[in-house]
């Protein structure tokens, strides 16, 4: 199986699958019921692949109950435990737990995340931020952090700027680092993590 990635602690677990199979042959392995395989052909080809990598993870963790959908899109298991989705590429990740949290996968696209770096870095993060040869892992993280963020606070559309923060931290993979949901009125605080797979970073963020 095409797990490339397995994380677990107390109370939650994150599987990361490489959806390089034929769909047919990934459809056959896992043994979807007729339901799901007529869902899959619904879709466009790319989000097929990535409901089928999440049919996989969801059968690596043996997570028998369905994910649905609020009116946000957050997603959420009729089982009570809280979820998680996250893809790119052809790479796909779920976290699933007890407690809210928030997972980003995200391919290393150096260029990219340098050209957007005015749109998710507060003044108050540049200014710890190095500025050599580590500065596009920081800022992939950083993102991935935010996203994650983004994802426990129900995918409201706050801006990426002005209502999430990360507090300095060294590229130490596994290591948690203090970030922040905030506005006017309150300011939460959370813990992230993040791991390298391959040429992909994997973040998470969780209430502790």
């Amino acid at each position: 199986m095409p797990i490339i990635d397995y994380v677990k602690e107390y109370d939650f677990e994150i599987v990361t699958w490489d959806v390089f199979e034929k769909s047919e042959d990934l459809i056959k392995q896992l043994n979807l019921p007729m339901d799901k395989i007529e869902k899959f052909y619904s879709y466009p080809e790319k989000q097929g692949r990535e409901y089928l990598g999440l049919q996989a993870c969801l059968q690596a963790l043996n997570v028998k109950a369905n994910v649905l959908y609020s009116d946000l899109g957050k997603p959420y298991l009729d089982s009570g435990k809280e979820i998680s989705i996250s893809h790119s590429y052809q790479k796909v990740s779920i976290a699933v737990g007890r407690a809210a949290i928030g997972l980003d996968i995200e391919k290393k696209r150096d260029d990219k995340v340098l050209n957007i770096e005015s749109k998710f870095i507060r003044p108050d993060e540049k200014a710890w931020i190095p500025r050599n040869k580590d500065l596009a892992d920081y800022l992939h993280i950083i993102w991935g952090i935010k996203e994650g963020l983004y994802k426990i606070n129900g995918g409201n559309l706050w801006n990426f700027l002005n209502h999430y923060k990360v507090e300095p931290f060294e590229l130490i993979a596994n290591k948690p680092i203090t970030c922040w949901i905030q506005d006017k009125e309150k300011r939460e605080k959370y813990t992230a993590y993040f791991r390298r797979i391959n040429d992909f970073y994997l973040i998470w963020v969780i209430e502790k």
